[in-house]
């Protein structure tokens, strides 16, 4: 098999594409939110589970912290007892799930938010969007504090090219 310059150029090109084949870093949100900033939420009803700590929002959902938007058709919110009351866990959502954080949005099928850690795990379809450009995978991993992130399972991106 005969290597050629224009062979060398191609296989150059796709390397950026093969390696997002296995999963890629991205930045999300420029980092730095407020996890201890108030949670506001808005849905169409809400029911509460004293006894499991549960409370669950179901139909145009909303979910606003610091600079973070999260929509939704459901979100469970999770409490927890820290220091004699209650403080919030995690808020899980599912169905048309939006997360907007900054310039950034991705959408999913679910996506689990841990308050504590700053921490979104979102799956299902993920497609990460950050100004022109646009990534999609199978799991978004994003730390809102730091801003860093990774999608992995059948990364897939449209790499543009400009003059």
């Amino acid at each position: 098999m005969k290597i050629t310059a224009l062979s060398t150029l191609a296989f150059a090109l796709l390397m950026p594409v093969i390696a997002l084949a296995q999963g890629t870093s991205v930045g999300f949100g420029g980092g730095g939110h407020d996890t201890d900033a108030q949670v506001e939420i808005a849905a169409d009803s809400l029911s509460i589970d004293q006894a499991t700590g549960r409370a669950t929002l179901l139909g145009n959902v909303l979910v606003a912290q610091d600079t973070l938007r999260l929509t939704a058709n459901e979100v469970i919110v999770d409490y927890a007892d820290q220091d004699g009351r209650r403080t919030i866990q995690s808020l899980s959502a599912a169905g048309d799930v939006l997360i907007v954080a900054g310039p950034d949005a991705a959408e999913g099928q679910t996506a689990v938010y841990t308050i504590g850690s700053g921490e979104i795990v979102m799956t299902g379809k993920v497609l990460l969007t950050q100004g022109d450009n646009a990534l999609a995978g199978e799991r978004l991993v994003v730390n809102l504090a730091s801003g860093a992130g990774t999608v992995s399972g059948r990364v897939r991106t449209v790499l543009q090219v400009s003059e």
